[in-house]
């Protein structure tokens, strides 16, 4: 019964990513830092009761291991970001490895005052990625992140699905 578990645990992992622990995420309304948070063991994050006004996502990713950083040898390491507006999870690709991050449970946000962008930041430290802007217009907003670490199969999958519904961007070779 064990042998069954830990197999279909393994076969399930494959198709669903892992969640990723400690990725800082960062709210910034007009250009100045408003929350911040560290994804638990579920991966998640929300922010809650926000004004209206005009906001910026930023994360930085954990550097993640085995299948999920490893892509073909053939490959050039590129970063990547797509997004998918059906489902709206963004997918990125980078140094750190492959993730997708599924917005949940948003309130007060219209679809046309969401937008995923692909931007990078830098600071003495850290590179942050700018994700998302969206605008709230209505007082009590909310958002929830879910981040995942998946593989690069199945960044690729998406990627490929997505095709030309939205644009997907790279820079060659941020390492």
């Amino acid at each position: 019964m064990n042998l069954f578990i830990v197999l279909f645990y393994t076969i399930f992992s494959i198709f669903i990513g892992k969640p990723a622990q400690k990725t800082e995420v960062y709210l910034e309304k007009g250009g100045q830092l408003i929350a911040f948070q560290v994804t638990g063991e579920k991966g998640k994050v929300s922010f809650k009761h926000l004004d209206e006004g005009s906001y910026k996502l930023l994360l930085v990713f954990p550097q993640q291991e085995g299948k999920y950083i490893k892509e073909k040898p053939r490959h050039e390491t590129m970063t990547k970001a797509t997004y998918n507006p059906k489902n709206k999870t963004y997918y990125y690709q980078g140094s750190e490895g492959f993730f997708a991050i599924k917005f949940r449970n948003i309130s007060r946000i219209r679809s046309e005052n969401f937008s995923a962008i692909f931007r990078e930041e830098l600071d003495e430290e850290d590179k942050f990625n700018a994700i998302a802007e969206f605008g709230i217009h209505k007082s009590g907003g909310s958002i929830e992140l879910s981040v995942e670490a998946i593989t690069a199969a199945k960044f690729k999958k998406a990627a490929d699905k997505i095709g030309q519904d939205i644009s997907t961007q790279s820079i060659r070779g941020i390492k």
